[in-house]
């Protein structure tokens, strides 16, 4: 089957309301049926500054330098789509006191990285970014994962999606993890640039996610 992509209309939280939601309810057997979401109830922030942090559960994603669990290294400040996909899925039926068989999130065993983060308007990165302040990284990482290969599973099941995220050079599945108790440096007033103060990306060999055409990294310091 042919399938096309409109560069102009076709956004990644405009799939996520047009392709997936559609893709779920067929996945799914009476009386469940997703929640239809408009477009504009997608949380999504566009970024193009030349550095800036990531956080989830807070009142805005983009956060002042030193008090994200994810910073993006942006030199040519290319103009950056961050999709809270935790919060798209959230809205959905998933109420505890809710039965599986009305549950969407449980019946369809869906997982929620927190981030969908690409370059909007052009095509050199797309990336599911799971963020964690853990002091014990190993003990988030197993469920990051997890979960990242999970909505990279669904993602890629929905053609319009696959054929968007396929568009994209570098794909990958970003496992960021930064504990509290570390002091971040002051980028904005240091002549060194974050990748002194942070080691390399560490790639994983991950079959599943390999096999979808990702790379899974582990990292909080992220070049685009």
């Amino acid at each position: 089957m042919n399938v096309t992509t409109n560069w102009v209309s076709d956004t990644m939280n405009s799939l996520l309301s047009t392709c997936f939601i559609p893709y779920l309810n067929s996945s799914l057997r009476p009386p469940v049926v997703c929640t239809p979401v408009a477009v504009a109830s997608i949380r999504i922030e566009i970024i193009s500054a030349p550095i800036f942090d990531i956080q989830d559960k807070k009142t805005t994603i983009q956060q002042p330098q030193r008090n994200g669990s994810a910073t993006y290294n942006n030199p040519t400040k290319k103009t950056v789509a961050v999709i809270d996909y935790e919060h798209f899925l959230n809205l959905q039926p998933h109420q505890p006191d809710c039965t599986s068989d009305k549950d969407v999130i449980k019946k369809l065993e869906l997982k929620k990285p927190d981030f969908i983060v690409y370059e909007l308007g052009g095509t050199s990165f797309f990336f599911i970014n799971e963020l964690s302040q853990s002091s014990k990284p190993s003990n988030k990482r197993s469920v990051a994962i997890i979960q990242m290969r999970n909505a990279l599973f669904h993602f890629s099941k929905v053609p319009k999606i696959k054929q968007f995220m396929d568009n994209f050079n570098k794909k990958c599945c970003i496992f960021s993890n930064r504990s509290n108790n570390v002091i971040m440096p002051d980028f904005a007033n240091s002549f060194n640039s974050p990748n002194t103060f942070f080691p390399e990306p560490d790639v994983r060999p991950d079959k599943i996610i390999n096999r979808l055409g990702f790379e899974l990294i582990e990292t909080a310091n992220i070049d685009i």
